[in-house]
């Protein structure tokens, strides 16, 4: 679960889901998903970009 932020990503267990999800509309929920969706998306976008720069940093000192 995330929040919109670098350093917050909550894990909840499927009942904990459930409680969050379950006083939304069905379009609220489809909303939340794709939002969720999209953060976890941009979370392993950057990771993978921090990887790379890390990896060109090790080629520059040889």
């Amino acid at each position: 679960m995330f929040f919109g932020k670098r350093d917050k990503d909550v894990r909840l267990t499927d009942k904990e889901y459930k409680n969050l999800v379950k006083g939304m509309s069905s379009k609220e929920r489809r909303d939340f998903d794709r939002r969720q969706d999209q953060l976890r998306r941009d979370r392993e976008e950057d990771r993978l970009l921090g990887w790379l720069e890390f990896e060109d940093e090790l080629d520059e000192d040889d």
